[in-house]
């Protein structure tokens, strides 16, 4: 056998144990502070956006609302300007091209009579005249004494404009119309300017939601609408907001809204959530691989530390284990200056103080061996040579006879022989106990063993009333085992059972392979064998039961006390199991286990 088939295998329960505590405590508070921090940027990042692209929307609705303003303001006071009022053509025509080259918010001014004529324009009296297409609306806003608006289209250079008109107001009677086409280009630029990431996206609608102004132009010119009843809602009510929302396509946007002025018209900025968390996401990942290659770190650590710190407690167990096998001569070798270094120590005396315990055992054992063997010898053996001593006497007084009886000579003379066979089979039952012979193991087929003790007290048995009967696997078995010794076992298991039987009765003897519930029972580890003896003799008590299998031990007035005992030896030899179980008045069941290879 080679030194590594000699090296006791440990569980390593405890490095595992140890591992898994040093990586939970690293990663447990890794994984919530990891958590705390992905949920912490998540939500500050989408404050952040909501609240930046609020503050984009509110901007840009206070522009467009201020250049409307301006431009309702401008027209309006130049309404009131005596140039204007003034029907004098060269002079309305001087005072709107110089508003004209003023203020850019105005792309064309037209001065109109009361029922919309063209007095004077920037533009041709034609060209005018046909662009005006709204006159009809706008008298009848002045007869209510309101003030005209128009609402955004798109003009034939496909720009955005808006049309207003303040009423030319002499001695309290409206005596023309100042009209002004508003350039709304300004209001797509800061759309345009607004746009947030690569698939974002701003746009103003009026009050039926059609966008009038958008950063992808086609659903302007196609006039398409905004459909969500919840944002403009809240624009009619002059609300702002923000809002993570899906679109009617079924895309997640990120809204922050905002109302222009009291017309009803919205401002939104939105952006996917894919691409406005992005950089949440980024920093989600970036965090879990933090937590994963501290988690490694954190493993590769404690797997050396821990393995640093099992390293002498596995020693210690190992020479525990060695000391429990009985090497008592082993000495654990002290590989710390700890508790652990300290308890390697207190073992090493133990194995020393063991050492003479033992010592002073096997002395104690001696003697009372020896006391026994002399108690046993002067029983045994005294009787017999007493008997021999008075029968050679007698044997002598009859040889001595002139006629010599010889049927006497003969009785006394087997007598004799029979002492002395009985003297030697108690001595070559103490050389068996003090000098076991060699075991000498081969494939042997079990059943034919049983059979041949079976059948050598079969006839013995029936002239005493016992039958013996076999139960066996319908399959032969054979064990490797010493022969002779194992049918020196069934042999006094058998005698034992039959001798127990003073009455007749029955002996079954059964072998079979044994079950799961056997083998752990037996806790022979592979597969084993089970024979049995069951009698139906007297049986023997509990306390005598515990002890049939100790040495000088007898429940017979004529026994020796060492035929269980040899038995239970040879069983040992073969790394087997015996027990006993009994009743008294019903009888014993002696079961021995054998493990199939040893």
């Amino acid at each position: 056998m080679s030194p590594e088939d000699n090296t006791i295998k440990i569980p390593n329960r405890l490095l595992t144990r140890l591992l898994i505590s040093h990586i939970l405590i690293v990663a447990i508070p890794l994984f919530i502070t990891g958590r705390f921090l992905i949920d912490a940027a998540q939500d500050s990042i989408t404050e952040t956006i909501l609240t930046r692209n609020l503050e984009f929307a509110n901007r840009s609705t206070r522009f467009i609302d201020l250049k409307l303003k301006t431009a309702k303001e401008l027209i309006k006071s130049q309404a009131q300007f005596q140039s204007i009022i003034g029907i004098n053509k060269s002079t309305q025509e001087i005072a709107i091209h110089s508003l004209i080259s003023q203020f850019d918010v105005f792309s064309e001014v037209s001065a109109l009579d009361t029922l919309g004529a063209v007095q004077a324009s920037t533009l041709f009296a034609e060209e005018a005249s046909r662009r005006i297409s709204h006159s009809n609306t706008m008298l009848e806003a002045f007869k209510r004494g309101q003030s005209f608006q128009s609402g955004v289209y798109v003009s034939d250079e496909r720009l955005p404009m808006l049309d207003i008109a303040e009423p030319i107001i002499q001695y309290n009677e409206i005596v023309g119309i100042l009209y002004a086409v508003v350039d709304l280009k300004a209001m797509w630029n800061l759309v345009d300017e607004n746009k947030i990431g690569n698939k974002g996206e701003a746009f103003i609608f009026d009050r039926q939601g059609v966008y009038i102004a958008h950063s992808d132009r086609k659903k302007v010119y196609s006039e398409a609408r905004f459909l969500n009843i919840e944002v403009m809602h809240q624009i009619r009510n002059g609300k702002s907001g923000h809002m993570i929302y899906n679109t009617e396509k079924g895309v997640e946007m990120v809204a922050a809204y905002a109302p222009i002025g009291d017309n009803g018209w919205g401002a939104m900025l939105q952006q996917p959530t894919s691409e406005a968390f992005a950089q949440a996401r980024r920093m989600r990942l970036n965090v879990v691989q933090f937590i994963a290659i501290s988690v490694i770190l954190a493993s590769l650590l404690a797997y050396f530390y821990s393995k640093l710190m099992v390293k002498p407690v596995k020693q210690l167990v190992t020479g525990m284990e060695r000391f429990a096998k009985g090497e008592l001569h082993h000495r654990i070798e002290k590989v710390t200056d700890d508790e652990i270094g300290a308890l390697a120590e207190n073992f090493n005396d133990m194995a020393e103080r063991l050492i003479e315990f033992q010592n002073k055992l096997k002395r104690t054992e001696v003697f009372e061996t020896l006391s026994k063997l002399a108690s046993v010898l002067s029983h045994e053996i005294r009787n017999p040579l007493n008997s021999m001593v008075i029968n050679m006497q007698v044997l002598k007084r009859e040889l001595s006879r002139e006629k010599i009886n010889i049927e006497r000579v003969d009785k006394f003379y087997g007598i004799l022989a029979a002492e002395i066979k009985r003297v030697d089979q108690l001595v070559t039952d103490f050389l068996v106990v003090a000098r076991p012979p060699k075991t000498e193991k081969a494939e042997v087929a079990i059943n034919e063993l049983l059979d041949d003790v079976v059948l050598m007290q079969a006839a013995d048995s029936l002239t005493k009333g016992i039958r013996i009967e076999r139960e066996y696997d319908k399959t032969p078995i054979n064990a490797h085992v010493d022969a002779s010794k194992i049918r020196q076992v069934f042999l006094n298991l058998a005698l034992n059972a039959i001798q127990s039987m003073q009455g007749g009765g029955k002996l079954l003897v059964t072998l079979h392979h044994a079950n799961r519930a056997e083998r752990a029972k037996s806790g022979i580890l592979g597969r084993s064998i089970v024979i049995s003896f069951s009698d139906t003799g007297s049986g023997i008590n509990q306390e005598s039961l515990e002890r049939i299998f100790d040495f000088y031990y007898s429940t017979k007035d004529d026994g020796t006390g060492l035929g269980l005992a040899i038995v239970q030896q040879i069983i040992d030899e073969h790394q087997g199991k015996i027990f006993a179980k009994s009743a008294v008045g019903k009888g014993t069941t002696i079961t021995v286990h054998l493990p199939l290879m040893t």
